[in-house]
Parts: structure tokens; sequence; C-alpha cells
């Protein structure tokens, strides 16, 4: 399994009471710092699911976050940048986000450090292999 992403099956039914699946999958860029340049990084580095509010409306799009993790490595702040479809993605997202759990990078002294991060929520594809690649290209778009 591909660990950056996370994969949710979905299934729709249709009016002939025919179920078909669908996937739903989860891309994080590190906008400012790059990963490799990061302080304070995920604990857990598999993404989350596919949030169940978005999924149970069929919502698919992208937000940009300015995260704050304080010198401890708590979270200290979420806020939305901008998002595509507007403040819908916000809550739900902030809810994945708040989860987290940060641990030092090694070589890195514990410091405050402000984050843009993107993550793009995606519907579609038949396959698993699919979604991952209908959401990587997503992830390359415009989020505003």
């Amino acid at each position: 399994m591909n660990y950056k992403n996370a994969l949710l099956p979905l299934c729709f039914l249709s009016t002939g009471a025919l179920a078909a699946t669908n996937y739903a999958s989860v891309e994080l860029t590190h906008l400012e710092p790059t990963k490799t340049e990061s302080t304070w990084l995920r604990e857990k580095q598999f993404m989350p699911r596919y949030p169940v509010e978005l999924a149970m409306k069929g919502v698919a799009g992208c937000g940009i976050f300015k995260v704050i993790v304080d010198e401890s490595g708590a979270t200290e702040s979420i806020s939305l940048i901008s998002s595509v479809p507007k403040k819908v993605i916000s809550r739900p997202a902030t809810k994945v986000i708040k989860d987290w759990e940060w641990t030092l990078a090694s070589d890195k002294s514990p410091i405050r450090e402000e984050k843009l991060l993107r993550l793009d929520f995606c519907m579609g594809g038949s396959t698993e292999k699919e979604s991952i690649s209908k959401c990587k290209q997503q992830a390359t778009m415009a989020c505003e």
C-alpha cells in the first residue's frame, strides 16, 4: 500500500440498484517548508482517511492550510488559506490535521514552525491505482 495516500472505496447506488465501486484518495503536499526542510514531521507518515463528511456529500477538492507547530511539537493553530470549493473543505480537513502528532526531525532543534500544507481530496477511479493517479494530477492544479 502506498502510505502517502489513503484510499477509501466508496459505493454508490444507481437507480437500477447496482452498486459501483469508486475510490477516494487523499494527497498531502508540503509547500513550505518542504518535507526535507521541515523541523517537525507528522509522527505517523501515512495519509488519513478521506473525511466521511466530505465523502457522504461526494465533495472533492483541495485546501491550503497554515499550520503552526510550537516548540514542544504541539499544533498551535490551523487556518485555511484557500480552498476549492470555498469553505466546504475547511472544517473536515481541520479535524484531520488536529489529530496529527508531530515529531522532531533528526538533526533539528525544537523551534516554532509555520507550515503551508496542501491537502487534496479526490474522488474517482474504478481502481486504487487510477484513483492515486487522478489525485496526483489534481495536486498539480491551482487551489484557489
